[in-house]
Parts: structure tokens; C-alpha cells; sequence
């Protein structure tokens, strides 16, 4: 499936995308279990003590408060469009006594800090769902400072593998999200390009990174997919993209879901897929 199927079509502001994940609980209890050391591990030795950095796209800031630990006293600032993820980020920081953390609503299109605020920022599985990465990245490199470094790291999903691959429940990951996310703005298979993305936003030099910290191979792991998936396929505002793009009818979504739920209980799922990351230096 090609990234043109989402047309010409360019947005300038955040507000006016959509994200593809829409039902909220089903967001939150997808990215709450994230960790630095697993989903940025590329990052970890760039960061020292001391720095301001900022995340962008943070959720519900469980990457953004391990790195806080690593950079204190330095600031970090995590910037999300939904101020219920937010909240969460602010009561876990509290709790872990992190208070060199804070968080704020806000655009990665229109960041609100001056020019050459911050020595490092992030931008964890959010690109993926824009439709214009060049300008978030130009925005990312004006708040860096000279010798700033960025991160960048997204899901490719023309990477996932499924097993057993007989069922219908892999249409959610090969067929369903890809398409919504492209309904919606975003670009699902852009990540591989990442290098000459952060080139053309005018870094200095880049580095390419591939991991895999998305997989699922016990069944508390494929429960939880598989419950996170099924809560997608009863949301309207998901299943409405799939069938208004003709993917499949009302009967078909509830026989996949039934089957994603099945598929989540079977002691030899598994699924898994690629992300591809890079970093971008700004010239000192």
C-alpha cells in the first residue's frame, strides 16, 4: 500500500489531523506500558545531566519521565495535543517526585518556545501520524540549540509479521489501521525515509536506527493487544473510516474483532513490527 493514496493533501496545523487510534481508554491503555529503555534506547547515551529537553507527542509521559531522571536537574517539557493524557503525566511525575517535569498542550507545527531552547527533543510514534513530518521538523530543529540533537522513531507498517496468519484478525494491523491512518492524515509507511527527511529540515548530519520494542509473544502481552483492538473495532469514529472506505461491513468488522479477541487467547500468537528511528544533529 502507498503512502499517495493519501492524495496531495498538506495541513499546516495539528488541530485539523485526526488521530488514528480515536478511541482515548484504547489510546491510553496502549502506550502507558512504554519505557525509554526499550522504545528509545538509541537515545539513552546522547543525554546527559543537566539538559533541557522536550518531548513531543509525550502521552501520557512514561518515555518523558525516564528521561527526566537521566537529565535532572535539567527541564523537561512534554507537549501533547490531549490535555487527559496530560493530566496523567502530571500525576505521575508527582508521584515519582519528578519536579523538573511539566507538561503542556500544544502544537509540534507551532512549538511554543524561542529559537534554540533545548539542547535534545523527541518525537516518539508522532510524525507517523501527521501529514507534514518536513515542517514538524523544521519546527523540531529551530528549538534546538547549535549541536542540539533530535530523535525521531516510528512504527513502519508494511514490517508487521502475525502468526498464525490464516485468521481474519491480521486485517487490523495489515489492512485496517494502515488505511484509517491515511484517512486521517498520517502516513504509515513513511519512516524508512526519515534520514532524508531530517536532511531536507536542514540538520547536519543524520543516523539511522531499526528496533523492534513493539511485539507481543506471552498472553498477558497478545490480552492486551487484542483487548486494545477490540475496544478500536466497537469506536464509530474507527470502524466508520473502514467501512466508508469500503474495507469491510459491520458483520465482517465484528467477525474480525471476534477473531482478534480469539487470537489474543491462543498460546502461539504472536505479532510484531519494525520501527525505524534516527537522530539528527544540528551544525555547532
Amino acid at each position: 500500500m502507498a503512502d499517495d493514496m493519501r492524495g496531495d493533501a498538506r495541513k499546516t496545523d495539528l488541530d485539523e489531523e485526526i488521530y488514528s487510534i480515536s478511541d482515548e481508554q484504547a489510546q491510553i491503555e496502549y502506550v502507558q506500558v512504554r519505557r525509554a529503555a526499550q522504545w528509545v534506547p538509541f537515545l539513552l547515551p546522547h543525554l546527559r545531566s543537566g539538559m533541557r529537553a522536550l518531548d513531543v507527542g509525550c502521552g501520557v509521559g512514561s518515555i518523558t519521565l525516564d528521561l527526566a531522571e537521566i537529565v535532572a536537574p535539567g527541564e523537561i517539557v512534554g507537549i501533547d495535543r490531549d490535555e487527559a493524557q496530560l493530566a496523567i503525566a502530571r500525576d505521575s511525575a508527582a508521584q515519582r517526585g519528578l519536579s523538573h517535569a511539566r507538561f503542556e498542550v500544544g502544537s509540534v507545527y507551532e512549538l511554543p518556545f524561542p529559537d534554540a531552547t533545548f539542547d535534545v527533543a523527541l518525537a516518539h510514534t508522532l510524525l507517523f501520524h501527521l501529514s507534514d513530518q518536513l515542517s514538524a521538523l523544521r519546527e523540531l530543529r529551530r528549538i534546538l540549540k547549535p549541536g542540539g540533537l533530535v530523535a525521531i522513531s516510528d512504527d513502519h507498517y508494511g514490517t508487521w509479521v502475525f502468526s498464525p496468519s490464516d485468521g481474519l484478525a491480521r486485517r487490523m494491523v495489515t489492512e485496517f489501521i494502515p488505511r484509517v491512518t491515511i484517512a486521517s492524515g498520517g502516513r504509515p509507511y513513511y519512516s524508512a525515509d526519515l534520514r532524508r527527511l531530517l536532511l531536507e529540515a536542514g540538520f547536519a548530519r543524520t543516523e539511522g536506527i531499526a528496533l523492534a520494542p513493539e511485539h507481543y509473544g506471552t498472553l498477558e502481552e497478545t490480552r492486551r493487544i487484542a483487548a486494545i483492538a477490540g475496544r478500536m473495532l466497537r469506536n464509530p469514529e474507527f470502524t466508520g473510516v473502514i467501512m466508508s472506505e469500503g474495507l469491510a461491513s459491520a458483520d465482517e468488522i465484528e467477525a474480525i474483532r471476534d477473531d482478534m479477541l480469539a487470537w489474543g487467547e491462543r498460546p502461539d500468537a504472536f505479532a510484531a513490527v519494525m520501527y525505524c528511528a534516527a537522530l539528527g544533529w544540528v551544525d555547532a
